[in-house]
């Protein structure tokens, strides 16, 4: 049995949209995957299960920024529709992948910091490159 060994958490991850780095606007930066089955069982009983090619999203989770000219929250609903590369540095390398740039949340709770949660699509699935 292959054992799993423990690895860093994330932690200063940087994270680019584009060409600029918006680090500091997120606290959630992850690639999910979502893998399709299905399970098909016969007069028998007998049942056989299928799975698959993930896809995959993209989950941001960050504050809504709208005094930054270039902040996350204005790229994000400028450039709605487009297709935007991401790239998340997590320990050992970078994780890459394009996805649909979509439109984040505008306003919010009293006495709560503005923020915004979004899953954006991504075309494909992202790629790994290691770190040097």
């Amino acid at each position: 049995m292959a054992k799993i060994a423990a690895k860093p958490v994330l932690f200063k991850a940087p994270v680019s949209v584009g060409d600029d780095e918006y680090t500091a606007h997120l606290n959630q930066a992850q690639f999910e995957p979502t893998q399709p089955t299905s399970t098909w069982t016969d007069l028998d009983g007998k049942s056989t299960n299928f799975g698959g090619d993930s896809s995959w999203t993209l989950q941001l989770a960050g504050a809504q920024d709208w005094e930054t000219v270039n902040s996350l929250s204005h790229f994000l609903i400028e450039h709605e529709g487009e297709e935007i590369e991401v790239t998340i540095d997590v320990p050992g390398g970078t994780w890459a992948g394009t996805v649909i740039a979509a439109a984040v949340t505008i306003g919010g709770t009293i006495n709560t910091p503005a923020a915004f949660s979004k899953t954006l699509q991504v075309n494909g699935k992202p790629e790994f490159t290691p770190g040097a």
